[in-house]
């Protein structure tokens, strides 16, 4: 059994009820080649919980800052390839996170996030749902969607 990697992904939502995605590409290694779109998020430090590390994600890879983020809205367990070629477990919870802005900021990113995130765009469901790349989840259309019928408030 390859070893659990829990992380917590975020669903940023704009005034617009546009969503935030990054678009990952792999340069090298043995991923080199792949390409997908996803939410921003990562991995749990040790003792961190879900919820404190989807805080601590949306500030380190967008500059937007919460005091705390609403209850889960998606979990997601599957098999997954790191970039060094480990087969980990992912476990994922996802959150949303309405924002007053649509202005992000990476001067917080690491060199591997610098390294692979080559685009960040915001997207309206329209033209998510026209997508043609890989998107992650594969159900993330659904997922905008519950997640833009809930407040504001509870985010």
């Amino acid at each position: 059994m390859p070893r659990k990697r829990l992380a917590a992904r975020l669903l940023v939502i704009s005034p617009s009820n546009r969503l935030l995605l990054f678009k990952i590409q792999y340069q090298a290694g043995v991923l080199a080649g792949m390409s997908y779109w996803a939410t921003p998020g990562g991995k749990l430090r040790d003792g961190e919980s879900f919820e404190a590390a989807a805080v601590r994600e949306l500030y380190e890879e967008t500059g937007i800052e919460v005091p705390l983020v609403g209850r889960c809205i998606a979990h997601r367990e599957f098999l997954w390839q790191m970039p060094d070629g480990e087969h980990v477990l992912a476990v994922e919870h996802y959150f949303t996170v309405h924002t007053g802005t649509e202005q992000c900021s990476c001067a917080q990113w690491t060199d591997r996030e610098r390294e692979a995130v080559c685009e960040v765009r915001w997207w309206s469901s329209g033209e998510l749902a026209a997508c043609h790349e890989e998107v992650f989840p594969p159900d993330l259309n659904n997922l905008f969607s519950r997640a833009l019928i809930i407040a504001p408030s509870e985010s």
